[in-house]
């Protein structure tokens, strides 16, 4: 214990500011002008950042529903950690307002023009095919027609099938639509009748035959179909059973 003149021990004052922020309010701040080199860099290094985190978000919002995860991730955890870094520059060092706010608008202004100028996959594309079915249930002599292939953004898959040629041997004609991207199938006749398979047994190919071609572009799927609305009285089937057979060309170049 420290000690006065006499040898009469001098109290210490323990300081209450365990994290030091009257230190902090204290200590002269350096103005933002003029800027220095390493406030350039680091200028320069923000609006990069923003310019990339932007065109990030361009591109996956560009990608197919079944990448709507990637999209999230950009969205909101890269916007969380960068709210979590501006809540700490304040906190930690010295609440600069002044350079908070200058680092927030160079982030966000890059991301803008990320989001303006970045790159995207290519759009969905629309090509016609031609299918074949075969009805088990109910019992109805197989037949054929054209259908709709939809090549989903970035064209390296089949995103969804719908017949142009109506489905026969039912009731009234439907037209049958296959989603890979919902994993969705519907049976519909646009007025009462609706058939829905949902989940990945939807798109399964029959057990006898799996091979599929490169994007989904030919293959299979074993038809399981049930009535969606029965309390409409509806006059038409309540469940379709088959096989559908579907061949589709690859998308158009660009």
């Amino acid at each position: 214990m420290p000690r006065d003149r006499r040898g009469r021990p001098v109290p210490v004052n323990v300081s209450r500011d365990l994290f030091a922020w009257a230190d902090a309010e204290s200590a002269p701040r350096r103005g933002i002008y003029p800027p220095t080199r390493h406030d350039l860099g680091v200028a320069a290094t923000l609006l990069i950042a923003g310019i990339a985190w932007g065109a990030a978000l361009r591109f996956a919002g560009s990608l197919p529903v079944d990448f709507g995860f990637l999209l999230f991730v950009l969205q909101f955890g890269v916007g969380l950690v960068f709210v979590i870094g501006l809540v700490s520059q304040l906190l930690f060092r010295g609440f600069n307002v002044d350079r908070v706010g200058i680092a927030a608008a160079l982030v966000l202004g890059g991301a803008t023009l990320g989001l303006g100028t970045g790159p995207t996959v290519a759009p969905a594309v629309t090509v016609a095919g031609t299918y074949t079915y075969v009805l088990t249930l109910p019992a109805a002599p197989g037949g054929g027609g054209i259908l709709a292939c939809e090549w989903a953004a970035g064209r390296w898959r089949i995103g969804l099938l719908t017949t142009t040629t109506p489905i026969g041997g039912l009731p009234t004609p439907h037209v049958l639509s296959v989603d890979f991207l919902d994993r969705q199938v519907q049976l519909t006749d646009g007025a009462t009748s609706t058939l829905l398979a949902l989940g990945d047994a939807a798109v399964s190919p029959p057990p006898d035959e799996t091979a599929r071609g490169a994007g989904d572009r030919t293959g299979a799927i074993a038809l399981d179909l049930l009535q969606a609305n029965l309390a409409s009285g509806s006059p038409d089937v309540e469940e379709v059973r088959g096989v559908f057979r579907w061949t589709c060309p690859g998308p158009p170049p660009g």
